[in-house]
């Protein structure tokens, strides 16, 4: 009588370990894949952001008489009800951003709450606001920002930053003081039809990180407050006290921050920095670009046409 055979259904050690580096293997070719389209959709946001920034300066323009937003304003005025207010440029910005509510929340408590008189300390409108102060807005971040933390800058926290920088040479071009003009205001001397260089050879913003940290001193880039001596303030191109405010977007900003410079754009994706020109166009500009091609785009009147590495 013969005995049959009972054979045992799975897999050996072996097959079973094969199987393991298989999926091992097809997950690390799967990752790098991920984080690119990761990376892709964090980039068009960004640059959307940024197309967003630009169609709100041209629709203020064409709201006042074509006058661009001025890079800050602040008014020394104490009687109510007080019509003016005082914000930085995104603010100025917000009711074009589909974002009244938050922007009238500012005004309402600059009319009941301001008393300006320190030359030194934040100019109000929104400063103590707690409302606005760590207001969390979407388009004024980038996804690939690692310093912004639910919407605040981590050098700073209750803050809220921004990602985005105003090109300072085109919004900030006079400084007026007193009298019945903005008090302590940066205010534009070109209008979108008069910008010597071309809306499409000027910078209008690009992008900076938030949470910036040079030295060990935190300069966060801060959209809710206007300091008078501007080292919060999200700007790029700032002639006046940087020396490197021409110099090319910074590329390498590790999260500790300590090599961030205040003065310079950032560029938050790998390589590139996305910018904003006036014509409402957004252009990765790389950083190994030129410092006088930058510098030449920096500037809306210097009449230099830009290099061909732009």
């Amino acid at each position: 009588m013969s005995k049959s055979v009972v054979r045992r259904s799975g897999f050996t050690l072996i097959e079973l370990l094969v199987v393991i580096a298989i999926i091992a293997i097809l997950i690390g070719l799967l990752l790098p894949a991920v984080q690119k389209v990761r990376e892709a959709a964090a980039r068009a946001k960004c640059t959307n952001n940024l197309k967003q920034l630009g169609l709100a300066v041209h629709n203020y323009a064409g709201t006042y008489a074509d006058k661009l937003p001025p890079l800050r304003v602040g008014y020394n005025t104490t009687s109510a009800p007080m019509s003016q207010y005082s914000g930085w440029w995104h603010f100025t910005l917000l009711p074009y951003l589909e974002q009244t509510a938050v922007y009238q929340a500012g005004v309402t408590w600059c009319i009941t709450n301001a008393t300006y008189t320190s030359y030194s300390a934040p100019l109000p409108g929104t400063t103590t606001n707690a409302t606005i102060q760590n207001m969390n807005l979407v388009g004024f971040g980038c996804p690939s920002d690692s310093t912004l933390t639910s919407g605040t800058a981590i050098t700073n926290p209750g803050w809220a930053g921004t990602s985005y920088g105003a090109n300072a040479g085109l919004f900030g071009g006079v400084v007026t003081t007193n009298g019945p003009v903005p008090y302590n205001s940066r205010m534009p001397q070109y209008t979108v039809a008069n910008i010597p260089d071309g809306t499409s050879n000027t910078i209008a913003a690009a992008e900076v990180i938030a949470g910036c940290q040079e030295g060990g001193t935190a300069y966060a880039r801060l959209w809710t407050v206007t300091w008078d001596d501007q080292s919060w303030n999200p700007e790029v191109g700032l002639t006046t006290g940087d020396s490197t405010w021409n110099q090319p977007p910074q590329s390498g900003v590790t999260v500790a921050l300590q090599n961030c410079d205040r003065a310079r754009a950032q560029a938050i994706h790998t390589g590139v920095c996305n910018t904003l020109l006036m014509d409402g166009s957004v252009r990765n500009v790389s950083t190994s670009i030129s410092a006088l091609t930058w510098q030449y785009a920096l500037t809306p009147g210097d009449g230099n046409v830009l290099g061909s590495d732009w």
